[in-house]
């Protein structure tokens, strides 16, 4: 597993598999953040691209604009990811308007350099090489990629607008409605989304009219941040059902390649052809079962309200990780406690309805029960009941300033701040 002369197996922050990762951003707030400025501070080249991988100790050269390794040059999706979770840590409490200010050149640069690279002429669609968490470059009109950009541009104009730079967020937002439709008018082959390849290019490691696991990966991340959607909503739903309905198999463990399921193993594989005309060279571990993927795919299912695709795979990756053939605290990729399947604490938060947006103070919760409060500054518990709220702080101080449960809109107002030695809460509607 080792790539080259850069390094081993996705070492350190590897920006395009940490996209996957949504725990630590909960749990550990303060490392996420860390992350964030290691990547604008240190890594950033001066391009505005941002490579995925770091070199330590700190004092050494890093990559700049120069090869990088698995895939060569950096990552697109890890240069979309990287404005993505800087809004998610802006929610999530990790970071605040300051920190964002002070980063901001950064930001500005990398979406600047994304837009002059992979769409100079503002068409709407991504064009050329485009590096990815699968190794290889993608190329041409795909929703992989695609939903990563428009994700990102929609992130980028809600931090816009935060710190003031409206007419900005203006042009990102007219960017990102010009591309969302280019992109579903290109790709949605009625029922799924496919990839349109450049003609020109190698037709090697790429999926064609396959059909992806992770095609709408940026709704995914759109969901989390409460950014809407970035396609036509019933496009999308009909899109993640065929994904469902076509890659997970009863027997997943067929494929050449690395063998994360067994023969007998139900999982959902990364690409499948339904309709034929796989590629002679596909893309790159289009037979592999990633826990990381999977949870992914599951959490958008529950966002969408397909619960029952999200039970079934859920089910395969908790069958196939019972402790018989695979550690359940271990659910290994290209290594051993790989970060992709930290996707798993979305499914955890979708299935509660769960979200904390520390930017406005809101808790969101699905219906009537208790559920946790992970802020930047503290941490604690919430017990929804018909007519009131209890909140306990066991850490810190919260600053939830309103509770909305989601099945009937029901929205009680916060005060006040709330400490540990402060007891117990309890808002009534």
């Amino acid at each position: 597993m080792w790539s080259g002369d850069v390094g081993g197996a996705c070492p350190l922050n590897c920006t395009h598999v940490w996209n996957y990762a949504q725990a630590g951003a909960a749990l550990f707030p303060a490392l996420e953040r860390s992350m964030r400025e290691t990547e604008f501070d240190l890594m950033q080249a001066h391009s505005g691209a941002l490579p995925h991988r770091v070199h330590l100790p700190r004092y050494l050269r890093q990559h700049g604009d120069g090869p990088v390794g698995a895939p060569d040059q950096p990552a697109l999706d890890g240069m979309c990811g990287a404005v993505l979770k800087t809004y998610r840590e802006l929610r999530r409490g990790a970071v605040d308007l300051d920190w964002v200010r002070s980063r901001w050149a950064g930001i500005e640069r990398l979406m600047g350099h994304i837009a002059s690279t992979w769409d100079p002429d503002g068409t709407g669609l991504l064009h050329g090489i485009q590096p990815s968490t699968y190794d290889i470059g993608l190329h041409g009109a795909n929703t992989y990629m695609g939903t990563y950009w428009l994700a990102a541009l929609r992130a980028a104009e809600e931090l816009a607008l935060l710190i003031g730079h409206d007419v900005l967020g203006q042009r990102w937002r007219s960017r990102f409605e010009r591309s969302s439709v280019a992109l579903d008018e290109a790709c949605f082959a009625g029922g799924y989304y496919v990839q349109v390849p450049d003609p020109d290019l190698p037709d090697t490691h790429q999926w064609g009219n396959g059909c992806l696991a992770d095609q709408l990966i940026g709704q995914w991340w759109a969901h989390e941040l409460e950014l809407g959607y970035l396609l036509p909503e019933d496009h999308v739903r009909e899109a993640l059902a065929s994904v469902v309905r076509h890659n997970l198999l009863d027997d997943a463990g067929t494929g050449t390649q690395r063998p994360y399921a067994m023969r007998g193993e139900r999982g959902l594989v990364l690409c499948t052809w339904p309709d034929g005309g796989r590629p002679e060279v596909p893309t790159l571990y289009c037979d592999e079962v990633w826990t990381g993927v999977e949870y992914q795919v599951a959490a958008h299912c529950v966002r969408e309200g397909l619960l029952g695709e999200a039970e079934a795979i859920a089910d395969a990756v908790w069958t196939r990780h019972d402790g018989r053939r695979r550690n359940p605290f271990n659910e290994i990729e290209c290594g051993d406690h790989y970060v992709r399947a930290m996707s798993g604490w979305s499914l955890f938060e979708a299935s509660l309805g769960l979200s904390w947006n520390q930017i406005d103070g809101t808790l969101r919760v699905g219906r009537d029960g208790s559920y946790p409060i992970l802020t930047g500054e503290g941490w604690g518990t919430a017990v929804v009941r018909q007519d009131s709220v209890e909140l306990r702080c066991h850490r810190g101080r919260l600053k939830v300033r309103a509770v909305v449960r989601g099945d009937d809109g029901a929205r009680f107002r916060v005060s006040s701040d709330l400490g540990v030695d402060d007891g117990p809460l309890v808002v009534e509607r």
